[in-house]
């Protein structure tokens, strides 16, 4: 789904969509509420998502597109695994401080998932690891990298970047750029520096 391609008032009733299961959890809204809050009858809805599933996997969805496009983009074209890895490190921090309903939304409502969409979404989740996987091993086999589990590694790189959407705060000290810098400077530095074991 792309919001150009869709109303303003459906993407005004995603939005908020995205808010209310970010604030009350999938389980814990309703469309009534939905609907008021986007500033629509309650039967209206249905004239644009076919339940609160569809919604809330359209969401997921879109979020998932997203970060697969916007990765592939700024990567094409880099020869170096550690600058393809900077970049998409900053680009997943970015996008989950600007649409940060939506991305907490599919982080945290995947067990929301019916069975034919859960395994949609983590298809897509699994096509999204998959760069990162091949930025890590592309680094091992170039002398670029030392990674001793490239599926470990990976996820626990995009567990890491993906949690900013639980605690960021754009009133906050840092801007968004310093704080996707100090991950990038975490992940490839670490916190010990020379420290021995």
């Amino acid at each position: 789904m792309s919001t150009t391609t869709i109303s303003t008032r459906k993407t005004i009733i995603f939005r908020e969509a995205a808010h209310l299961f970010r604030e009350k959890g999938y389980s814990g809204s309703t469309l009534r509420e939905l609907a008021k809050r986007a500033g629509v009858k309650g039967g209206s809805i249905y004239h644009h998502f076919n339940s609160k599933q569809e919604i809330l996997f359209m969401i997921m969805e879109y979020t998932m597109t997203n970060l697969i496009t916007k990765v592939s983009r700024e990567i094409e074209g880099v020869e170096s695994p550690l600058a393809k890895l900077r970049s998409a490190i900053r680009v997943h921090v970015e996008y989950h401080t600007v649409d940060a309903d939506e991305t907490y939304v599919a982080d945290a409502e995947l067990r929301s998932l019916d069975v034919t969409n859960y395994k949609k979404i983590v298809k897509m989740r699994d096509r999204y690891e998959r760069l990162y996987k091949d930025m890590l091993q592309e680094g091992i086999e170039k002398g670029e990298l030392v990674v001793d589990n490239v599926t470990i590694s990976s996820r626990a790189l995009l567990q890491m970047c993906t949690g900013i959407s639980y605690w960021y705060n754009p009133e906050g000290p840092l801007s968004i750029k310093e704080i996707a810098d100090s991950y990038v400077d975490l992940f490839f530095h670490g916190v010990c520096g020379n420290v021995a074991n």
